[in-house]
């Protein structure tokens, strides 16, 4: 698979064809995460794949509203292979900012140290998570609540 758009799959139903068609592909688990601690959590739904580098986040009406990214290995999870996804993988936080910036997209930015930036896409956002000035996460996430 290369270049694939996982912001297409934002919003999505976790029984959708296509969510369904990525799940078998990558053999991928669904785990029904409930409020154990009765603290009046949402319900979430996780389905992870560490050797492909992503992890899907549906929430309690079982839609798509959160895609981790791992660039980095991390958490268990391998890097995603960059060929795989469509969206702009940016190296440092200012080549983030800057390219940000002349797209003429809103972004909000961690305020002291070069550490995230997360871009306004209108239906979602887009959070770079970077470390030692390195892209570390791209966390993708549906506004539609």
């Amino acid at each position: 698979m290369t270049n694939f758009d996982f912001e297409a799959l934002l919003g999505l139903q976790l029984k959708d064809d296509k969510v369904i068609e990525l799940l078998e592909l990558r053999d991928m688990q669904v785990v029904y995460d409930f409020d154990r601690t009765h603290e009046n959590l949402e319900d979430v739904y996780w389905a992870a794949a560490p050797k492909s580098g992503f992890q899907f986040r549906f929430d309690q009406e079982q839609k798509l509203d959160v895609v981790f990214l791992y660039i980095a290995a991390s958490e268990g999870f391998e890097p995603v292979a960059r060929d795989e996804v469509a969206i702009p993988l940016f190296e440092t936080f200012d080549e983030a900012r800057q390219a940000l910036t002349q797209a003429g997209i809103s972004l909000k930015e961690s305020p002291d140290e070069k550490w995230w930036i997360k871009g306004d896409f209108g239906a979602n956002t887009r959070h770079y998570e970077f470390r030692k000035d390195t892209l570390f996460r791209v966390t993708l996430s549906s506004k539609a609540a």
